[in-house]
């Protein structure tokens, strides 16, 4: 059900920064493909340079992965990072939800993404309950695309520290019937993958 190209979080950012959704809206009407006649020919491209470092890479720590990707922000090529969790419902293929906590820049703050399936009700208000930490993470809804609805929230350092002291967690919300619905998440290897994306560069 999800995409799995690319980042959550930068995923989420360019949804946001494109009209629509990255939607053609009705008056972006698509312009007509010239003839191959009219086509000026053009000599066999030149293959693109590979660059010596990888375009992304993986690291496992227990149930939650840091993937890290070389992207084009605003004409910059940046090496972004963000560890990312996939919630699979028992007896299903099919990821039940996902969970990303990263950033753009690095003086950015951290935000949390979580995607669900587009059959969530609306007024909504995602929630992420944390151990005994109080009261729950309210993320608010961005967007939604085929791929599924997109919800983030400001991942603080006291946030931070409260996810790694906690022993369980779990996501709370409500389908498009108006009915509730709860799943746990792991918390095991968060620590130590986020340890690894703060040594990133």
């Amino acid at each position: 059900m999800f995409v799995r190209k690319g980042l959550l979080f930068v995923a989420c950012a360019l949804l946001l920064s494109t009209p629509g959704g990255g939607a053609l809206a009705a008056s972006d009407k698509p312009k007509p493909t010239p003839s191959p006649e009219a086509a000026p020919k053009k000599d066999a491209a030149e293959p693109t340079p590979v660059s010596n470092d990888p375009q992304m890479t993986t690291a496992s720590f227990g149930d939650w992965i840091e993937r890290c990707q070389r992207v084009n922000v605003s004409g910059e090529s940046r090496r972004l990072c963000e560890v990312a969790l996939t919630v699979a419902a028992q007896g299903q293929t099919a990821p039940l939800a996902e969970l990303a906590i990263g950033r753009v820049k690095k003086s950015d703050p951290l935000r949390v993404t979580l995607v669900l399936p587009v059959n969530v009700g609306f007024p909504s208000t995602p929630k992420i309950e944390i151990g005994d930490a109080g009261d729950p993470m309210e993320l608010a809804w961005r967007q939604c695309v085929p791929a599924g609805c997109f919800a983030e929230a400001t991942f603080s350092s006291e946030t931070q520290r409260a996810w790694r002291e906690a022993k369980s967690a779990k996501v709370e919300s409500k389908a498009s019937n108006g009915q509730g619905f709860a799943f746990p998440i792991s918390l095991r290897g968060l620590p130590q993958a986020l340890d690894a994306m703060a040594k990133e560069p």
